[in-house]
């Protein structure tokens, strides 16, 4: 099972949490025993009946019967229903799920790689320096937790000018697996539990998080609808040259925020078709455009003590 594709044999398990039971509480009303606080991102944990974890969000908390593995995730329903997104160096899926009040409502399932090697590729053009090039190569994906905080905290300083999609909640179910079936490597593990450990020891001693290695961890997020820029350009909405433009674009604005993506390309870029034939949306003479890959999300410029978690 290396690379943590969807797979059938994940197993469905019941919540019972469910939602007339504890909704229309808001999130800050949930039961203070299922509080959590990871890497500065605040979750309420449900456990299932098969002793899997949902750590929800804030953003996930309202759309809950949305994102509940039942939704999402039935018998081989995740490959046969989900489409994974084309040019995705991961397993990404996008997953329509049914909800209340919003048609078309879609999640983004991600199978954290945390502990695998990253073999980071980076587009020939980009010019990197020495030290760039020696940092991309030591780079390592973020764990799924420090994924979401790195992800909150850009979304709290860049705002609306670098729309990305919401964190709704991380899942882990119960099933588990041996290290190599999941392609993590041992001799990794150690960085990611200090520094987790680390965040967690002022939290209340039962109610810290911790990492179950012989578990899969799924990230899943708010469905954002558009192209990616490759395909955009693919598609004649961009030239060749404004594609690179509009990519390089995007690398100086969220580096002006304080953040970057290490392996940053157009697959990462999302841009949205107009309604007039052959444009793409614009505001201000600014195309419009929202970043969806957040995995090797981190500070810019990095701290000489950082390393992805």
């Amino acid at each position: 099972m290396s690379g943590t594709g969807g797979r059938g044999d994940i197993g469905l398990e019941p919540f019972g949490f469910l939602p007339h039971r504890h909704q229309p509480r808001s999130f800050d009303d949930a039961p203070a025993r299922l509080r959590r606080r990871v890497l500065g991102v605040d979750y309420l944990h449900l456990r299932g009946k098969g002793s899997g974890d949902l750590y929800v969000t804030r953003h996930g908390w309202p759309v809950l019967e949305s994102i509940l593995p039942s939704q999402w995730f039935v018998g081989d329903r995740l490959s046969k229903i989900g489409r994974q997104l084309a040019g995705a160096t991961g397993a990404v899926y996008r997953m329509p799920v049914p909800h209340r009040t919003r048609p078309g409502f879609a999640l983004v399932v991600k199978f954290s790689r945390f502990a695998q090697d990253a073999l980071v590729s980076i587009d020939p053009n980009e010019p990197l320096g020495w030290a760039e090039r020696d940092r991309i190569a030591a780079s390592e994906f973020l764990s799924p937790f420090q994924e979401f905080g790195n992800l909150e905290r850009l979304r709290a300083r860049a705002g609306v000018r670098i729309p990305t999609k919401a964190p709704l909640a991380i899942y882990s179910p119960a099933t588990r697996y041996l290290g190599w079936q999941l392609g993590r490597i041992d001799h990794r593990r150690w960085w990611y539990d200090r520094v987790l450990a680390e965040d967690q020891a002022e939290q209340p001693e039962d109610a810290r998080v911790v990492y179950f290695w012989e578990r899969i961890y799924v990230l899943i997020y708010r469905w954002i609808d558009g192209v990616d820029a490759e395909t955009a350009c693919q598609q004649a909405y961009l030239t060749i040259s404004e594609l690179r433009a509009l990519y390089q674009k995007a690398r100086q604005e969220l580096r002006g925020f304080g953040w970057d993506v290490i392996d940053h390309k157009a697959r990462h870029v999302i841009v949205r078709p107009a309604v007039e034939p052959g444009r793409l949306v614009r505001c201000h003479g600014r195309t419009l455009w929202a970043l969806v890959d957040y995995e090797l999300l981190v500070p810019h410029p990095a701290p000489d003590s950082s390393r992805p978690v």
